[in-house]
């Protein structure tokens, strides 16, 4: 892993005012291989770049309010790692329920074929398409915010249908209609996303 820099105490008061101060670019080129160094360490399976830009996004709001003070908040170096670890793990978790969801596109609910392409693990943009689709089908409002929450429960959190049904009381065979209207909707999106003239 690459050696992570001294802190700058005169760098972090410069970006502490947010996206405006052009100082960025040089916090980026300070830490940045830092940054990929530790994340191709322990977590080489993610794409790190994205890692790092959604840890810059996450500090231009978190800076303004941060004050560096090692004997009392810690090593700059470490809350900084602890960022990138956090944003690394919401990476992995996030591909493992789009995975997820790809899978049940594929094995059920008689839906209407999938170009095999479009499930393929090994196309990024396409595994961007999915998160796409989901991230479309969670905000479109024509459907109802229970229909949304029972399947971000079951699909995307992965809780036991049982329970859903429970905890929405409702029967066990609506969550499973739910989950297949659901999952009809989804590959729809993603079958227009992907599809090529």
């Amino acid at each position: 892993m690459a050696t992570i820099p001294p802190t700058s105490v005169t760098l972090l008061k410069d970006i502490s005012d947010g996206t405006a101060s052009a100082r960025w670019t040089d916090f980026y080129n300070r830490y940045s291989p830092a940054m990929l160094g530790f994340l191709r360490e322990r977590y080489p399976s993610v794409e790190a770049e994205d890692v790092i830009q959604e840890t810059l996004v996450a500090l231009t709001k978190a800076m303004p309010g941060y004050h560096y003070t090692p004997d009392g908040n810690g090593h700059f170096r470490n809350w900084l790692m602890g960022i990138v670890k956090h944003k690394a793990l919401d990476a992995i978790h996030r591909a493992k329920r789009i995975s997820d969801i790809k899978t049940d596109i594929a094995k059920g609910y008689d839906l209407q074929p999938v170009e095999p392409t479009v499930l393929a693990e090994d196309d990024s943009w396409k595994h961007s398409a999915m998160e796409a689709a989901v991230e479309q089908m969670m905000s479109d409002e024509s459907i109802t915010a229970r229909t949304r929450e029972v399947f971000r429960h079951v699909a995307l959190m992965h809780e036991q249908p049982e329970d859903v049904a429970r905890q929405f009381g409702i029967s066990r065979n609506n969550v499973d209609q739910i989950k297949k209207r659901m999952i009809d909707k989804l590959s729809s999106l993603v079958s227009a996303m992907t599809a090529r003239d």
